[in-house]
């Protein structure tokens, strides 16, 4: 059994499920029960005569399944080459801000040094006449400087750690209820995520909380919180399937701040059939939905498939 959520978090997804059961038709979504929660995913067939295998889709987090800003466009490329897809909707992520008393210590710190630099003139045997250095006034600039900080580290360490596996237990329950259907056809396992949940998936195999599947594909992987997002590499260069990791321009400061540390660790790691790839062009949907087809494409077919 799943830990609870709050009430609000089960609300959310209830309105989500109930938004997309109105845009679709009863035949076009199928769902699947996690815990108390009812989750709505895609399951779409290949267009081929061959079946090539069963490629999971795995949005970032809050990204609806039916809309063409998620991986609505990139599924239906992906029929064209002989795969039925299974696209998934990301539970949605708790955001906290954390903070410590080890946080407040260094932020009193920081504080006093920005302080001191702020007011020189203390150094000097005379201050000018006109400094306006006070104590009321020193207790002001603290006070301003504590907010920036703690408005600072609110973003450095967003997600608390019970919300953190309560996420990624939501997400081995989903991914393991689309291995289950993806049983039904033959061929390969190809597991493709965006964001926040190809993030997950990469501590999740790494872990091998999951079973591996035959290739992984992430695409922008980011955590937004500073302490999970710089172990992100490592975990990526743990998994045990070959890995494709696609990054582009348009990824936020997150994402940036591993795509090099990514491929130094898979390096380090020795990491068989591990490949990078910057994509391209413009970023509207459609296509960029047809150029990512075609990376996936070349970096399957380079392994045989």
């Amino acid at each position: 059994m799943l830990p609870c959520q709050s009430k609000g978090a089960i609300n959310s997804q209830l309105l989500k499920t109930l938004d997309l059961q109105r845009e679709l038709f009863s035949d076009q979504y199928q769902s699947v029960e996690i815990g108390d929660q009812s989750f709505i995913y895609l399951l779409q067939e290949n267009t081929t005569a061959i079946t090539r295998g069963v490629a999971v889709l795995l949005a970032d987090s809050g990204v609806t399944v039916a809309k063409k800003q998620g991986f609505v466009p990139l599924a239906q490329e992906l029929n064209k080459l002989g795969w039925v897809t299974i696209i998934l909707p990301a539970p949605e992520i708790a955001f906290t801000p954390v903070v410590t008393e080890n946080t407040a210590t260094e932020d009193t710190e920081s504080t006093e040094v920005a302080t001191t630099y702020i007011n020189p003139a203390e150094d000097n045997d005379t201050a000018p006449e006109n400094n306006d250095t006070t104590p009321e006034n020193n207790q002001a600039e603290t006070d301003v400087a504590l907010d920036n900080v703690d408005i600072n580290k609110s973003v450095v360490s967003s997600m608390k750690e019970t919300d953190f596996l309560q996420h990624e237990q939501q997400l081995i329950a989903l991914l393991q209820a689309a291995v289950e259907k993806s049983q039904e056809y033959p061929g390969f396992l190809l597991v493709i995520s965006e964001g926040t949940s190809a993030a997950w998936l990469s501590k999740i195999y790494a872990e091998q909380s999951l079973a591996t599947p035959d290739g992984f594909v992430t695409i922008s992987p980011y955590w937004p919180d500073r302490k999970f997002n710089q172990l992100l590499a490592q975990w990526l260069a743990d998994t045990p399937m070959p890995v494709l990791d696609l990054y582009n321009q348009w990824d936020n400061e997150w994402a940036r701040q591993t795509v090099t540390q990514r491929e130094i660790a898979a390096i380090r790691s020795l990491k068989l059939q591990y490949r990078q790839r910057q994509l391209l062009g413009v970023d509207t949907p459609l296509q960029n939905s047809a150029y990512l087809s075609k990376e996936i494409y070349g970096w399957l077919s380079h392994m045989g498939w």
